[in-house]
């Protein structure tokens, strides 16, 4: 009797390990309330299990696994952060050391982190979830003040406290001066934040996948105080002088401490980064053509 071996449609087909994707969501945005249960469907149709915090699941009328949203990165094998770059810097904070990607999707004006549209979303978890999506490993940096620590992918900005008046930054690297800073106060950031506080403020724009850390002075009353690029391994510490009240310092604009003088901030690169999704479609060089609005052709 002739026997067919040739295998069978299921074991050719190749499987597809279930994902457990996770949603942060501004909720405010107006396209919000459209696209993400639209994305949740989506996501539940192929086969794999959506995730989203109770409140947004309550507001989107969403029958779905609800988790805190400050636990959602633990179970997630994706993060989808739907807003803005703020949204995004928000799951970065939940993510941290945990190596779980986070994708982008912006609903708002600028966001150079969020660089999937919305029309664009569901094509990237697409490809995420059956593991053909590019990806970045992004730079973080790690910061502690006394017995307070912290991490930025963005930047850590040391700004003016409530008296609105100038304050005066020693900037040290591994030890050895290298300025002091007198204004507003200083951006620390990384090459993915090159284009958010760091370039309002006068600062170079850095390749995103680049290792290095950036000085950039705020409103400095100096014109020698020029913004300064550091190697990516260099131990940074500010130090509010004696002369100076207190200041706030921001992390991501996310997270907030008061510092006073007498006392260093410790700023290095941090044991660990960001994996962000990206699109593959998109450079870098395009992502700045379009947000910065930059002009001009090839020819």
């Amino acid at each position: 009797m002739r026997t067919d071996k040739r295998p069978r449609t299921e074991d050719r087909r190749r499987k597809t390990k279930v994902k457990r994707i996770a949603f942060m969501v501004n909720r405010g945005k107006p396209l919000a309330a459209g696209l993400v249960p639209e994305l949740v469907g989506w996501v539940r149709a192929a086969g794999h299990i959506p995730l989203l915090s109770a409140g947004t699941a309550k507001l989107f009328h969403i029958d779905a696994e609800c988790s805190p949203a400050a636990r959602l990165a633990e179970k997630a094998d994706l993060v989808v952060a739907c807003g803005g770059d703020g949204t995004l810097l928000r799951a970065a904070r939940l993510v941290g050391r945990k190596n779980v990607p986070i994708m982008g999707v912006n609903l708002g004006a600028l966001g150079f982190l969020t660089e999937f549209s919305a029309e664009e979303a569901q094509a990237g978890i697409k490809e995420f979830c059956r593991g053909t999506h590019a990806e970045e490993r992004r730079m973080v940096l790690a910061c502690s003040y006394g017995s307070k620590s912290g991490f930025a992918l963005n930047d850590i900005a040391v700004n003016m406290g409530p008296a609105n008046r100038a304050i005066e930054l020693v900037a040290s690297s591994g030890g050895v001066l290298v300025t002091r800073f007198v204004g507003d106060g200083v951006v620390v950031a990384t090459p993915t934040g090159s284009t958010a506080y760091s370039l309002a403020a006068g600062g170079p724009v850095v390749y995103p996948t680049m290792e290095a850390i950036l000085l950039t002075p705020l409103a400095p009353h100096a014109l020698a105080s020029r913004p300064m690029i550091l190697p990516a391994d260099a131990k940074v510490e500010l130090e509010l002088s004696r002369r100076s009240e207190s200041a706030v310092l921001n992390l991501d604009g996310q997270e907030r401490w008061t510092i006073k003088p007498g006392r260093p901030i410790r700023i290095s690169r941090a044991g660990f980064k960001i994996r962000l999704v990206t699109p593959k479609d998109k450079t870098y060089f395009r992502i700045l053509r379009d947000k910065l609005k930059w002009t001009g052709s090839q020819r």
